[in-house]
């Protein structure tokens, strides 16, 4: 009997803890939407309260299309909808029995709340979602001073070279966009001017769907400012820097009732400089017959002239008609330097020359859109149009004076003037809570002709190109998974025009791409998602380019108008960890390039002081298969501490095989069968000191490069900035550094059997800029809201 009693005593409180840990737990679901405007608020909070001590007991967030999910205990609750500037609601529901849909909430918007206080945006500075990442442009402390190329550049899995040219995940096919759209703001001489202070985020896609042009692999989405608040409000920017550097930034935004004015504009004037260092040796037969050592160094002046104006017009509450027009003025100056000395196998000189060039180059962008946007009485429904007109012309005037008279002095002019037309139309339409499609139609219509003015044998052409895009998406959000399908259809015509020939040659070409994602949400902190897609590269103005263009008197690049598209085929998975202090996102990918470019570099038969010039040219060779791991993850120490890191490791894995004949009637034979590991580090830290100022230090790591006919070795370098609000917050300075150690240095080795070349780029001096910003009406100061907090952890 005492045994009975004592295993009565062991289990019965096992007994009644299971008891406890088995009461059902169902779930809630619903979708908040503007009262207004119908559209979706996405990080409004669900709050679940005891309804006897009023102790939050458990809370979510809505997604971006305003949906939320969450896991509630059964009992009793008072429930309520928040969200920042618009009034709290409370759910009518008391009784936590079974799963339940609420279905749509409306919020108002709280005018009283409005105008009483401000706002604080605490968003992190890197945002994690099923699709993209966006980073914060506010809560980069260089944003003051710096331009888009130094921003993006700060933005984990993306680079910039010297160039500007913009790389995402190591890779060059990506699309840079200016607020969802293809701009003239884009191209690299644009970025460059494009002041970061009138930027509000950036968003990075790597698996863009159907809506977007089939050579759109990847996606760089920088999204302009452009105030909210109803009234006057604007800032001012001054910056002075090292070498030069000096300019300012107005943004201006008035906001009505009927409509809302907006301006970003800006000048600069910068004067970077780059030195360069080459030793070449060369062979005849595997024995060394000569050597040439050349030191450069590239001057560049560069003033511009950038703005943005446009206007939203609010026709009704559901129909908005924006206009815009962007227009920049750009001119690059650029003077170079080089000596050069050949020398015979026994290292003695045999000539030597003191090339100088010149080169002005203004270039003057023009852009005209108009977007329409109309959102119909069922929820979700909505109807876009636009119409965009670019003209981008430019004008490089160069000149090349040599010291020896054995080399050939030139003065020669390139034009080039292109001309972009594009329209587009789209329809939404939700069917159910779960279920939309999205139809459009794109058509571009583009034209650029290349014009030469000089001594070197040439080609003038016109090349144009007419491309007639529809595609069809599909969305299905059921519970925790997240589904996409869609198929774009492009139908390419273009022409090449030989002026001096007299002959046309016509290419027509239409493909079907389609692309599809699943995603699943595991619960408020994790989800995974797989996503493929094709695409293609086509023809750009580089690889066109039909005339020499000399890097020295022994090396030149040509285009190649005859090259055939790139096809690419891409997949990847991607798991995503979002804490209320740490985020990780490790994404795995792959990407197959079919009829891959490579610019080749080979002998061309010409001997310069016994020296065999080279030419690059673009051709395709074989495929490439592109595959790795891209980790990126924040850790958020506390409030004054923050780390952003980003991981890339890439196997680039090339086949194919190069033959040509060059102008000796020499059979020239490439083998590019290799396999590559590529990849780069980067750091992001920032630190808040209270009341003093803020401090962050960004840090890259390239790793080395060794491929078939080229090596470049590892670097390491370093940006800098520091911040300090003053007069109550009105205003900021700032201070940031760029190349911080001056150790941003290109070490690059190129061979081949018959020479060696090592070649040494950096900049001459480190970037220093100081910048003072005051904010009229959009004083940071009163109420902060932490955007980080995801949830509230259940409390049962």
């Amino acid at each position: 009997m005492r045994k009975v009693i004592l295993l009565l005593i062991l289990i019965t409180p096992i007994f009644l803890f299971s008891q406890k840990s088995i009461s059902p737990i169902y779930t809630i679901s619903g979708k908040v939407l503007d009262a207004e405007t119908k559209k979706p608020l996405e990080y409004a909070t669900i709050i679940f309260k005891d309804s006897d001590s009023i102790q939050i007991k458990c809370g979510a967030i809505t997604n971006s299309k305003g949906n939320f999910t969450i896991d509630v205990k059964e009992g009793n609750y008072y429930a309520t909808v928040e969200f920042l500037s618009y009034k709290s609601k409370q759910l009518n529901i008391s009784t936590i029995s079974r799963d339940l849909n609420v279905g749509v909430i409306f919020l108002e918007l709280d005018t009283e709340f409005l105008n009483e206080i401000e706002v604080i945006s605490e968003k992190k500075a890197i945002d994690f979602k099923s699709n993209k990442m966006v980073f914060n442009v506010d809560r980069d402390l260089s944003a003051a001073g710096s331009t888009a190329t130094q921003i993006l550049n700060n933005i984990p899995s993306v680079n910039v070279d010297s160039d500007g040219a913009v790389t995402l995940r190591g890779q060059s096919d990506v699309t840079v966009m200016i607020n969802g759209r293809t701009s003239s703001m884009t191209k690299a001489e644009a970025l460059k001017a494009l002041p970061a202070g009138s930027i509000e985020k950036v968003e990075v896609l790597t698996n863009p769907g159907a809506k977007y042009k089939a050579t759109a692999t990847g996606i760089i989405n920088i999204i302009l400012k452009k105030g909210k608040d109803e009234g006057l409000n604007a800032s001012i920017t001054v910056s002075g820097g090292f070498k030069d550097y000096y300019g300012g930034l107005l943004t201006l935004n008035h906001k009505s009732k009927y409509v809302n004015f907006f301006t970003n504009t800006s000048y600069y004037s910068s004067n970077p400089i780059l030195t360069s260092t080459s030793k070449n040796e060369y062979f005849n037969n595997g024995v060394t017959s000569a050597f040439l050592n050349e030191k450069s160094e590239f001057s560049s002046k560069n003033k511009g002239f950038v703005t943005t104006i446009g206007a939203d017009y609010y026709l009704t509450k559901k129909t908005t008609l924006t206009t815009t027009l962007n227009y920049s003025n750009l001119n690059k100056n650029s003077f170079s330097i080089t000596d050069s000395e050949f020398l015979n196998a026994n290292q003695q000189v045999t000539a030597s020359n003191k090339r100088n060039y010149t080169s002005e180059f203004p270039n003057e962008i023009m852009e005209f859109i108009v977007n329409f946007e109309h959102d119909f009485k069922k929820e979700g429904r909505e109807l876009t149009a636009s119409f965009s007109f670019m003209k981008d012309t430019e004008t490089e005037n160069n000149a090349i004076n040599n010291s020896n008279s054995n080399f050939t002095d030139e003065i020669y002019e390139q034009k080039n003037a292109l001309e972009n037309t594009i329209f587009d139309i789209s329809y939404i339409n939700p069917i159910g809570d779960s279920f939309l499609y999205t139809i459009g139609y794109e058509g571009e219509f583009g034209k650029i002709p290349f014009i030469y003015k000089g001594t070197a044998i040439h080609n003038d052409l016109d090349y144009s190109e007419n491309i007639h895009s529809t595609f069809i998406d599909f969305e299905y959000e059921a519970n925790k998974f997240y589904f996409t399908a869609g198929l774009r259809g492009e139908f390419q015509e273009s022409s090449i025009d030989y002026l001096s020939l007299n002959v046309i040659q016509h290419k027509n070409q239409n493909n079907l791409f389609p692309s599809g994602s699943i995603d699943y949400t595991i619960n408020d902190a994790n989800s995974i998602g797989v996503s493929y897609r094709t695409g293609i590269q086509r023809i750009a103005p580089e690889v066109l380019q039909p005339y020499e263009e000399k890097i020295s008197e022994t090396s030149s690049y040509i285009g190649n108008e005859k090259i055939n598209p790139v096809d690419i085929y891409m997949a990847s998975f991607y798991y995503n960890f979002s804490g209320e202090k740490i985020s990780v996102s490790p994404n795995l990918f792959f990407n197959r390039y079919k009829s891959w470019w490579e610019n080749v570099t080979y002998e061309t038969g010409e001997q310069i002081n016994g020296i065999n010039k080279l030419i690059t040219k673009p051709y395709n060779v074989g495929k490439v298969d592109y595959y790795g791991l891209n980790l990126t993850a924040t850790y958020k120490v506390n409030n004054y501490l923050n780390f952003n890191g980003n991981i890339l490791l890439v196997n680039f894995d090339q086949s194919g095989i190069f033959e040509t004949v060059n102008d000796a009637n020499q059979t020239i034979t490439k083998n590019y069968n290799h396999k590559n590991l590529i990849g780069a580090v980067g750091l992001l830290t920032q630190v808040k000191i209270p009341n003093i100022f803020d401090f962050q230090i960004n840090a890259k790591h390239q790793l080395a490069s060794n491929a078939l006919y080229f090596n470049r070795k590892a670097y390491t370098y370093a940006s800098a900035a520091i911040n300090k609000d003053i007069f109550n917050k009105d205003a900021s300075i700032s201070l940031s550094v760029d190349d911080l150690f001056k150790s941003k240095t290109t070490n690059r080795d190129r061979f081949d059997t018959n020479y060696f070349s090592n070649s040494i780029i950096e900049n001459k001096y480190s970037t220093i800029i100081l910048s003072f910003t005051y904010r009229f009406n959009q004083t940071k100061k009163d109420r902060k809201i932490d955007f980080d907090k995801k949830e509230t952890k259940p409390n049962y």
